[in-house]
């Protein structure tokens, strides 16, 4: 039978031992989890011990470098953790390596960046058994740090202390009631924004430019795109300090990026909507028209630019290897370009239109197979507008190969026509027709009076030819169909009054003269003093029904 004393000695001793084996334990326990052997193990260490429910920062500083100062280790690895969290860089541990002989396999050596894309800054080495953060990531944490919580938004972190608080689906009240007030702040920043943009754009633009309608409906859509990205870029540098699980971070963060992305390209292109509204303002003052067909394409290619890097972007913040893409790409080149052989063709022919300048918008040209007025000059195609206001699209790859006739270039439009008379005409006749007909070349403003040719040059079956040729400074065409009418009119007027008559392809039996009948053939009066007289009646009427010109420069339509 034991006595009192022996069995409170019995007691103490046991408890002793049971407290051993449980403290041995914990501390087993805990040499498990502060082991850093491979790079899954020493992540895990430093996350681990920040997470609110097992918070021990002094544990955590372990995965960094022995030769910082204890203290700045515990701040460091706290503001890892919050630029990670502020990233939305979230760590899946399944993927981590659990070998604690790993070797990179771009360098072999021993090494490893959980985000080589997002943050290559960051990454673990091997030292002696342990793996660790190495001591130049270290250097840079407080660098990353600022630029996730800029406009010193660091210092509002520490305001807020969730870890005691109760949660509601994961989320304290003040991240709540943080998120509420976000929302309400973006609202009122958008309408201010927006307004002090239209007025900014409304200022720079000048009070011409802000009279067009258009452009004031440019500058008010280019200015809500604007207000929007500053918005999403001011939310993505607020949201990190609401201290948001990773979990939900992660999607929060990665979609204000895309959104990000998405409204800076919409904001692009109407940029680009006013920069080419400004320049066709500036294009429709000067003569040339290639800078008009220059600033749709210029117009087309900003755009295509803009779209293709902010998908690119996007593809970038969905972890989705663009690289690998751009590299598919270009193994696929070929192909695609054995495919697209018209495409490429077309696309050639364009730069070949652009640089040699064979036609304008606005030129009147004709091909074998079109013409018309060229309306449009794309990558693909040219498109040009018919007679019956038909649009006919050329492949630019034909167009660039083809023989073209620019008649928008004319400086002046040919006038030429065979006058065709009968051989009963005398040759004083004749000379006095012809010299009339130089008259009213002269007598017209608009026929260039140098370079003219008006001569009698044939004899043909039925018909005395004269050949009446001149250039005409007309601005388009319905200007040169009216001078052309007014020329052959005067010209028959004057055949007339002179009694010359016009040949036609005919077969005539002409008897001079039959016993008791008059001859048949004309006798027109040849007296020089009486053509003289006609000639300068004729002349003055005329004159007197042409309008006297206006001296303008000549700057030709079409």
């Amino acid at each position: 039978m034991l006595t009192k004393s022996q069995l409170h000695i019995f007691w103490v001793r046991a408890t002793t031992l049971v407290l051993t084996l449980s403290l041995l334990t914990d501390l087993s326990g805990q040499a498990d989890r502060l082991d850093l052997s491979t790079p899954h193990d020493a992540i895990w260490v430093h996350l681990y011990y920040l997470h609110p429910d097992n918070y021990d920062p002094s544990l955590s500083a372990t995965v960094l470098p022995t030769s910082i100062d204890s203290s700045r280790r515990v701040s460091l690895a706290i503001k890892l953790k919050q630029v990670f969290d502020g990233s939305g860089l979230y760590v899946h541990m399944n993927l981590l390596p659990t070998e604690s002989d790993y070797l990179d396999t771009a360098t072999n050596q021993a090494f490893y960046t959980p985000f080589p894309d997002r943050m290559p800054e960051i990454y673990l080495e091997k030292q002696g058994s342990v793996w660790r953060y190495s001591l130049e990531s270290a250097d840079k944490i407080e660098e990353l740090h600022r630029q996730v919580y800029r406009w010193g938004t660091d210092r509002l972190i520490g305001l807020f202390d969730s870890r005691a608080e109760r949660r509601l689906l994961g989320l304290s009240t003040w991240q709540y009631l943080g998120f509420a007030a976000l929302v309400l702040f973006a609202f009122l920043a958008h309408l201010i924004l927006r307004k002090l943009l239209q007025l900014m754009g409304n200022i720079m633009s000048g009070k011409k430019m802000h009279s067009l309608t258009k452009f004031h409906d440019l500058n008010r859509r280019l200015s809500d795109a604007v207000s929007l990205v500053l918005l999403v870029l001011i939310l993505r540098m607020l949201v990190p300090v609401l201290q948001l699980p990773i979990s939900i971070a992660k999607y929060l963060i990665g979609g204000l990026e895309i959104i990000t992305t998405v409204f800076m390209v919409i904001a692009v292109v109407r940029l680009i909507n006013v920069f080419t509204a400004y320049l066709s303002e500036i294009t429709s003052k000067t003569s040339s028209r290639m800078d008009d067909q220059l600033i749709p394409l210029l117009d087309r290619i900003l755009k295509i630019i803009a779209i293709i890097t902010g998908f690119i972007h996007v593809l970038h913040v969905l972890d989705v290897n663009v690289a690998a893409i751009l590299a598919g790409i270009s193994l696929g080149g070929l192909a695609l370009a054995l495919a697209a052989q018209d495409t490429v063709k077309n696309l050639l022919g364009s730069v070949m239109i652009l640089t040699d300048k064979p036609f304008q918008l606005g030129d009147w040209v004709e091909g074998s197979d079109f013409a018309g007025t060229v309306v449009e000059i794309g990558f693909r195609t040219t498109r040009i507008r018919q007679t019956d206001t038909s649009i006919i699209s050329v492949p630019n790859g034909n167009m660039a190969n083809a023989s073209v006739t620019n008649k928008g270039v004319r400086v002046m439009r040919l006038f030429q026509v065979n006058l065709g008379i009968t051989y009963d005409t005398p040759p004083e006749l004749i000379e006095k027709f012809v010299e009339g007909i130089e008259e009213i070349i002269r007598t017209y403003p608009q026929t260039v009076k140098e370079d003219y040719y008006v001569r009698l040059t044939d004899l043909k079956d039925f018909s005395i030819n004269i050949l009446v040729r001149t250039h005409l400074r007309v601005k388009n065409y319905a200007e040169e169909l009216d001078l052309r009418q007014a020329l052959i009119l005067a010209i028959m007027r004057w055949a007339e009054v002179l009694g010359v008559r016009f040949a036609f392809p005919t077969t005539t039996v002409e008897i001079e003269s039959m016993p008791g009948q008059i001859s048949l053939s004309p006798h027109p009066k040849t007296d020089a003093e009486e053509m003289d007289k006609k000639f300068e009646n004729f002349f003055d009427q005329l004159r007197a029904q042409i309008p006297p010109d206006e001296d303008e420069p000549f700057v030709s339509d079409d």
